[in-house]
């Protein structure tokens, strides 16, 4: 007896211990949802957390896969997280450009920049009242007084640019040693100004323009010349009074007591097949509108001026004929003559039509615009530290 009574006492204990465990089981894994349908079709161990930050700690403690109820947490989200701010971006305001001289005392118009060169934002004045607002202000060297009396006298703003404006050669500005770190920016034909303005260039043709190019004038004369600012000491002047030794040169202009205007011009040049585009100065970069106009018209343009690699930074090699390929007035009579009788030869300088059309700068407008565009893009602060030595030197 005491022996079966042993062996009931042992069963017993055992069934209260293992009881005992389940109790315990259901008291740790309840809590956690450990016991839910999902234990059915997923027989691994995965635990259901009402947010993030449980379920991390939920991971650090226990051997689960995490799954976050993300319905609770969209609505907590929406009912007590507060909505981020939202901002509209502000449209910066226009960028006031004023001409404190107008060039030579003569005004242009201060038409609209968007609609002439797609520069969004300028707004041109004259109205010196407006010189504290202004954020750029053009100054003409050549109407500079030589005391600065005319000069702005308002201290300038720590945003406003001057800008130093120009489209003489060096030749014709005076130098003025009180001009040293006055300006902030330069503006000038120079392609190292800061806003470059070239008298002209070539741009790709049109379809429409590629017609117009492709017929040229009706040629009844051979040189011609138009001077009015006449020098005998300039290179062109001797130039001209040897190579009329050797060639007929047509002669218009105030120096030779025939003026035209703007139409004659046109007529006259377009009749000739040849231009003298002749500078009044020899300079860097300093090619006028002597040069652009008759490519435009339909002459071929023969230089005097910077050397040849100098126009071929904006023209091409076959646009155009410079007297330093000769040895003398005399060679190049004779080229331009041989050019006469040989329509094939002469028609070479005019391949470049096909694809290309003579632009002209309008000079003061164009660089109110250029300069406009250029304040708006760089904030940045500059000075031109020694003008003298840069344009002059």
């Amino acid at each position: 007896m005491s022996q079966t009574h042993s062996k009931t006492a042992r069963r017993i204990i055992i069934a209260i211990f293992l009881l005992a465990c389940f109790l315990l089981c259901l008291y740790y894994l309840l809590p956690v949802g450990y016991f839910n349908i999902n234990m059915l079709n997923y027989p691994v161990d995965q635990v259901q957390i009402n947010n993030e930050e449980t379920c991390l700690r939920v991971l650090k403690t226990q051997n689960y896969r995490c799954t976050v109820n993300n319905n609770v947490t969209k609505l907590l989200m929406t009912t007590s997280a507060p909505k981020p701010l939202t901002t509209t971006k502000k449209e910066e305001p226009d960028t006031i450009v004023l001409i404190w001289m107008w060039p030579f005392g003569v005004p242009f118009e201060l038409g609209s920049c968007s609609s002439a060169f797609n520069i969004h934002g300028c707004h041109l004045t004259d109205d010196k009242g407006l010189f504290n607002q202004a954020h750029g202000v053009m100054i003409h060297h050549r109407d500079i007084s030589w005391d600065l009396s005319n000069m702005p006298q308002l201290p300038r703003t720590t945003f406003q640019k001057w800008i130093w404006w120009n489209m003489e050669s060096p030749t014709h500005s005076g130098q003025n040693p009180q001009l040293k770190d006055l300006f902030n920016l330069t503006s000038s034909y120079r392609r190292d100004s800061d806003i470059p303005v070239p008298y002209g260039w070539l741009s790709e043709a049109t379809e429409e323009e590629k017609k117009y190019l492709s017929t040229i004038p009706e040629k009844s004369k051979l040189v011609c010349w138009i001077a009015s600012n006449y020098n005998p000491n300039y290179k062109r002047s001797h130039y001209f009074t040897e190579l009329v030794k050797y060639i007929n040169v047509e002669t218009h202009g105030g120096h030779f007591n025939k003026r035209i205007n703007n139409d004659e011009y046109v007529n006259l040049v377009s009749s000739c097949k040849f231009y003298l585009s002749f500078e009044n100065s020899i300079h860097r970069d300093y090619i006028t509108e002597k040069l652009f106009n008759p490519l435009n018209i339909g002459t071929v343009p023969v230089v005097i001026g910077p050397p040849r690699e100098n126009y071929e930074q904006f023209i091409p090699s076959e646009a155009f004929i410079h007297v330093d390929d000769f040895p003398s007035p005399k060679e190049l009579a004779d080229h331009l003559r041989l050019l006469d009788q040989n329509k094939d030869l002469y028609m070479r300088y005019f391949t470049w039509r096909e694809h290309f059309v003579s632009k002209s700068s309008l000079f003061g407008f164009e660089h109110a615009c250029w300069i406009c565009d250029y304040i708006r893009k760089n904030k940045h602060y500059k000075v031109v530290r020694d003008l003298n030595s840069w344009y002059w030197g």
